[in-house]
Parts: structure tokens; C-alpha cells; sequence
């Protein structure tokens, strides 16, 4: 028991000792903690610190930033407008032709608000954050789908975080003090020497206090530091750091079809579109093939065959109609399979043709 309360009675000084190492020569309270000061209040306006970064976004540039006049990664960039929203450009994420009615909608209104804006056919994403905290994007479209028989159109949602926070609240508490400091250094120094067992653009954006998009042991803490003495951290600063992130989705199946005459003998051929929305490696989708009495699958009898897109018809089959359920895969770690579609032959299969 006394060991214990030895150990709280140094938790300052140990605190002291830690930001004393960083030789930063920043004389500190007797106490050896920052006070504290409140992250989460918002001023007259919040300011969005760049880099704004992605995590994971197949479709979307790394970061808000570019070098020498180009994107950092060909796709799409993260717009910064007025240091106080930003717009993505939906139009190669759901192109016109395939996708309408593209929408959006925030799981937390109070952390960050959403829509879409529409000017010439061209969908744009609208953020606008505005305190602290994670929040869930639902981006919504309606896919247009084909005029082949039985195509129906089909709602894709694709599911994207916006991680808000104060800049140099590294942990998340609310405030900006020593606990940060500490927990900033210990970060920047495992990344220094590769202790992170994983590298998260969330955590590394945070850790990036003098905003140069490289999260450095010296550089960030000697800003840290000298910016909460200065005043440019904590609850006089308005300036927040935001990173988007990808939300593991299901995959979907359009645009199923059945190829061939529906004869004895002949072989059925069931074809479809799968889509990934947020970029997971496409895997063999899975296969149910059905008889019924009806193209309503009245008295539906499931046929028994290897994993197959493939089916031929047999005696047996003739005057039933042939179904198919496509189930499609990913190699999503959460969602590895998605909505099973439904397609029915039309009309009834036929024996085979008589002799010549």
C-alpha cells in the first residue's frame, strides 16, 4: 500500500522528468504538468488545420495537400475551402452513367454536418465539422441498373469515419496539458524507432503538431511545447485536424443474367457485376442454382452441384423454371460477403429438340 501511494506521489514528477528529457529547455510548473485547458470549445469559428488526411479511401487522394502542383496519389483530392469546410468530388466514385440520386448523412450533426451538392451533374461531398469526435459519413446512391430482364436498380452504401480533434489533444480528453505531452512523446519516439506495431494516418496526423505532414520526435514536441506557452494550443486556438477514414462495406452483385436456351442439354450460364465500394480484392462469388414450379420459385427445389456459374439442363428440369442466387465475396476482413441476388429464368425449360 505504501508503494502505491509512493508511485501517485511521483506521477508528477515523473510527468516533469519526461518533457525535461525532450531538452526542449522549456522551464516548466513546480507541479510538473501543464495546466489544463479545455480542447473541445469551439470559438467564433473552427479552423481546419491541413493536411486534412485519408486512411484507407481506395478512390481518394492521401492528403489535402499536393507536391509540385500535383496530387499526391492520381485520384481525388480533399478540397479545403474557406479553413472551415471541405468538398470531395463524388463524380469518379459514382459515375453519372451508372449512379443517381447520390446523397449523404452524418451519424453525429453537433460533430460535423454533411450533404451533397449538385451543379451540372457533378455530385459533391460538403463537410462541415464543427467540434471534437468521430463521426460516421453514409454516402447513398441508386444504381442504374441495365435494361436486361430482371436487372433491378440496387441502393449502394459506402460507409466513411471524419476523426475530429483539437490540435494537440493527442489523447482525446478534452484538454491539452502534460498527459498529451507525454503520450505524444512516447508515440514519435516508438515511430522513430519502429516500435508501432501498426501505422494508423489517424494517430499520425494528431501527432503532426507543426502541421509539415512528417510526424517528427524533435520538431513536433518543440512545437507542442512552445505552442502551448505561446498561446497557439489549446483553448485559444480554434485549429482541429481531421482525417477520413474507410469503413469495411459489404460487396454487391448488379446486373444478374442467365445466358443460354432453357432446353435439356443446353448450358445455363449465370453472369452479374460485383462491386467492392471501398476497394477490398474481389473474391469467387458463391453459387445456389434452384428448380421451381413457377417463376415465383413456388415449390423451389435447391439443386445440388460443385460452386459453379454454370448449370446444364437435365430431363428432370423439363416444365420447371430455372433460379439462381449469387452471392457476392470480398476479401473484406468484416463484411467478406454481401446481399445475395435472385434470378429467375422467364420461362420454362424445354426438352430437347426433336431428331433431324
Amino acid at each position: 500500500m505504501k508503494g502505491k501511494n509512493k508511485r501517485n506521489t511521483l506521477k508528477p514528477i515523473m510527468k516533469k522528468s519526461m518533457l525535461a528529457a525532450l531538452g526542449l529547455g522549456i522551464a516548466l510548473p513546480v507541479a510538473g504538468s501543464l495546466p489544463q485547458v479545455q480542447a473541445g470549445a469551439i470559438g467564433p469559428s473552427l479552423e481546419i488545420s491541413r493536411p486534412v488526411l485519408n486512411e484507407g479511401i481506395s478512390w481518394l487522394n492521401v492528403s489535402s495537400e499536393q507536391s509540385n502542383g500535383q496530387p499526391i496519389m492520381p485520384s481525388v483530392p480533399i478540397v479545403v475551402e474557406q479553413s472551415n469546410l471541405i468538398t470531395i468530388d463524388l463524380s469518379s466514385h459514382f459515375p453519372s452513367g451508372q449512379f443517381s440520386s447520390i446523397s449523404a448523412k452524418s451519424s453525429n450533426y453537433d460533430i460535423a454536418s454533411v450533404d451533397v451538392s449538385v451543379d451540372h451533374s457533378t455530385y459533391k461531398l460538403v463537410v462541415v465539422p464543427f467540434a471534437s469526435g468521430i463521426v460516421n459519413i453514409e454516402l447513398t446512391a441508386q444504381y442504374n441498373a441495365s435494361q436486361e430482364p430482371n436487372s433491378q436498380s440496387e441502393t449502394i452504401i459506402d460507409n466513411i469515419e471524419l476523426y475530429i480533434s483539437k490540435k494537440g489533444d493527442f489523447n482525446n480528453d478534452g484538454y491539452v496539458d502534460s498527459a498529451d505531452a507525454v503520450e505524444l512523446f512516447s508515440y514519435l519516439r516508438n515511430i522513430q524507432y519502429g516500435r508501432s506495431a501498426s501505422v494508423s494516418y489517424v494517430e499520425m496526423n494528431k501527432a503532426d503538431i507543426d502541421r509539415n505532414g512528417v510526424p517528427d520526435k524533435t520538431n513536433d514536441m518543440s512545437a507542442f511545447m512552445k505552442g502551448y506557452i505561446g498561446g497557439t494550443l489549446g483553448a485559444k486556438d480554434n485549429s482541429y485536424v481531421l482525417t477520413f477514414k474507410q469503413v469495411d462495406d459489404a460487396p454487391y452483385a448488379l446486373n444478374g443474367k442467365l445466358n443460354g436456351t432453357m432446353q435439356v442439354g443446353q448450358t445455363i450460364t449465370g453472369s452479374f457485376t460485383q462491386l467492392d465500394v471501398d476497394g477490398d480484392t474481389l473474391a469467387t462469388a458463391k453459387y445456389q442454382w434452384y428448380t421451381a414450379a413457377d417463376v415465383n420459385g413456388t415449390d423451389e427445389l435447391a439443386i445440388e452441384q460443385p460452386n459453379s456459374a454454370q448449370y446444364t439442363i437435365q430431363n428432370a428440369d423439363v416444365g420447371r423454371y430455372l433460379i439462381l442466387k449469387i452471392t457476392p465475396v470480398s476479401n473484406s476482413s468484416q463484411y467478406p460477403e454481401g446481399k445475395a441476388i435472385v434470378i429467375r429464368g422467364l420461362q420454362a425449360m424445354e426438352g430437347p429438340p426433336p431428331p433431324p
